[in-house]
């Protein structure tokens, strides 16, 4: 089809819609044509600004050139392109991409100057934002605090900051390009693969774990490590963001407290060990001492002779008392201190702890006595033996620091709820007193308010720290107020249940007399059997003193000694003995091991066997209970207790 407009238009029409701007001026830079996108650009329409000066309506500036340059450069070349600012009809400035050339008639002759311009003000915009963005990551990467890096997919280094450079102790050409498990520790370098393998499969794209590495110096690195996949604007995985952070102090002091807490546990069973091993080495000769002189109490003896005796064997309890101090504290720090509540008469307690006392505030010439208030139940849910030994602590330490006046111990009890009771009790002296600096050690291990060589009063230290724990073993509470030269009360409290049920009164806590009955009733029994009883004991001392015991109450046993468990279990084979008594700690094979061995004979599962131990701690009596072993007996043996076992054991009942 022809073409039916002339060409000047169609030409005219092409420039009137090209989205850039185009003004035509003459050569005095009068503006004679100006098309819709300049009208759209600059906010004139083209009435206002045909035949005015282009210099006044576009106001053109450029920071690196002059106009004159300007229309030198476009003489010189035919041509002139750059970036200048211009302003809108509302003085908005623009940056403007210019490209100026020469206007020619069809003759050659210069007519005119025309101008092709495109807003980039937007884009400019959008540039410097770019840059600004991509500054400001490369600072915030660059000297960021802890090592970032960037990883391509299989975990080559792209990009590392100045951070992580200076931990590894590379330059940057040393690590871009290389794969990060080429400076791992062996050990670790599947975490970094497992982790890769779950981001590309879409199951965890972000993950933090510790990982170590070797510096350039070979010194192994610990990092704490947060990695991140990141994806495209299409969701495909595109490259990871690694944040490394120097854990190797922190580590390195969790490995000291790793060792130093080894060290404490294996210092504190070294410690166990210790305090068992002394226990063992002191109640033995103590089992002596005790045992001899209580057999020697059974004999002729004139009252001076008795004194002297029962002198002996208090002084040997004493230290007994002390041994079992060392011994409850060492439970108590290993925990293995437990509460064995069982149905009591509290007023029994009470009496037992004040007898024990009672003679020492006679000797001394002091008053020792006991004030109850109303509604004082009989019979109590406690741990007697605990309950008595906090009274005995606390009435002894009143007793020995009193040298007038007396010592007074009051019980008072309030009702909690038809089953539970409150009690308090509190130990009143007219002593020493306690001054303030004092009482805030009154509760340490081994301290003592004496501590130069004028001691008046002696004691361990013991009696107070223990008996804080075992209050707090109880959910109890202790109180103490004193004045140096006025004297002290200590108060505690404790709660516990209650009821009026009747106590078994062979049950520990009765008193010494009861106690002795019973003894002579069980010896009368005794007496007319005549059971083989077998003592397995390497100490020959401990041999002799128990076979003498258990012949003053069974006169016509026979009794077969073994000097070790080897000797014992073959000893057990040939004569089948009714009770066996076995030592723990022997040489060649211990009593745990020889019981054990017993118990797989065909007769072994029904003998009895009695395990003499001088370690009072919970865990060697619990090895006991553990290999079979029926019962046990301390070192130094209890004569009454010794007598309460073989009638357990040897009664006819029992024998037949």
């Amino acid at each position: 089809m022809q073409n039916l407009i002339p060409s000047e238009v169609y030409s005219s029409l092409i420039l009137q819609y090209l989205y850039d701007a185009v003004i035509v001026t003459d050569l005095e830079f009068r503006i004679t044509s100006w098309n819709l996108a300049a009208e759209r650009i600059y906010g004139y329409n083209a009435k206002e600004v045909i035949g005015k000066s282009a210099m006044t309506i576009l106001r053109t500036v450029q920071n690196n050139s002059t106009r004159e340059n300007r229309i030198i450069e476009l003489q010189t070349n035919g041509i002139w392109q750059g970036e200048v600012f211009q302003y809108t009809k509302r003085s908005e400035r623009l940056t403007i991409l210019s490209a100026v050339s020469f206007l020619k008639d069809k003759s050659g002759q210069t007519i005119g100057i025309i101008a092709i311009n495109r807003d980039i003000t937007e884009e400019n915009k959008i540039k410097e934002e770019l840059v600004d963005s991509e500054e400001r990551f490369r600072m915030s990467f660059d000297n960021a605090g802890v090592g970032v890096c960037i990883l391509d997919l299989n975990g080559k280094f792209l990009r590392v900051n100045k951070k992580l450079r200076s931990m590894l102790g590379y330059e940057e050409f040393e690590l871009i390009g290389k794969r990060t498990n080429e400076f791992a520790y062996e050990d670790d370098k599947v975490l970094f693969d497992s982790f890769r393998d779950l981001a590309l499969s879409g199951s965890k794209e972000n993950m933090i774990y510790e990982k170590r590495f070797f510096s350039k110096e070979k010194n192994i690195l610990w990092f704490e490590i947060s990695n991140t996949l990141v994806k495209n604007r299409d969701g495909e995985p595109s490259y990871f963001v690694v944040h490394m952070n120097d854990i190797s102090g922190r580590k390195n002091a969790e490995f000291h407290l790793r060792s130093a807490i080894k060290e404490a546990e294996r210092a504190n069973q070294a410690k166990s060990e210790f305090v068992a091993n002394m226990s063992h080495e002191i109640r033995t000769p103590l089992n002596g001492v005790i045992g001899f002189n209580e057999l020697l109490l059974t004999t002729n003896l004139d009252s001076d002779q008795r004194e002297y005796v029962r002198n002996a064997i208090s002084s040997a309890h004493g230290l007994l008392g002390i041994i079992n101090d060392v011994l409850d504290i060492s439970k108590i720090e290993a925990g293995k201190l437990v509460l064995n509540e069982v149905t009591s008469n509290l007023k029994q307690i009470i009496n037992d702890s004040l007898g024990v006392l009672r003679w020492k505030a006679n000797e001394k010439g002091i008053e020792l006595r006991l004030e109850e208030g109303p509604g004082i139940p009989e019979i109590i849910l406690i741990d007697a033996t605990r309950l008595r030994q906090i009274l005995i602590n606390l009435l002894g330490n009143a007793v020995k620091f009193t040298e007038v006046g007396g010592v007074v111990l009051k019980v008072n009890a309030t009702g909690i709820s038809p089953q539970k009771i409150k009690l308090e009790f509190a130990i009143k002296d007219t002593g020493i007193g306690i001054s303030e600096e004092q009482k805030t050690h009154l509760f340490q291990s081994f301290w003592q308010g004496e501590t130069n060589s004028k001691r008046r009063y002696g004691g361990s230290g013991l009696g107070l720290k223990i008996t804080k724990s075992l209050l707090d073993l109880m959910n109890g509470k202790i109180e103490i107020k004193s004045e140096i030269g006025v004297g002290t009360e200590f108060r505690f409290f404790i709660e516990c249940s209650f009821g009026k049920e009747n106590v078994d009164q062979d049950s520990e806590g009765n008193n010494e007399i009861h106690k002795e009955e019973l003894s002579h009733y069980r010896e009368s029994i005794l007496s007319d059997i005549s059971p083989r009883i077998l003592i397995v004991e390497d100490n020959e001392m401990n041999r002799e003193l128990l076979k003498r015991m258990i012949q003053k109450y069974i006169p016509n046993s026979k009794i077969i000694e073994a000097v070790d468990g080897l000797e014992g279990v073959r000893f057990f084979r040939e004569s089948l003995p009714d009770l066996v008594f076995m030592d723990v700690q022997m040489p060649n094979m211990d009593g745990l091991e020889a019981a054990t061995e017993i118990r797989k004979q065909p007769s072994g599962s029904k003998i009895p066997i009695v395990a003499l131990t001088a370690g009072a701690l919970y865990e060697e009596r619990k090895k006991c209970f553990e290999v079979g072993m029926d019962q046990f007996l301390t070192k130094p043996i209890d004569i009454l207790a010794l007598n309460e076992i073989l009638f357990h054991y040897l009664n006819r009942s029992t024998l037949e």
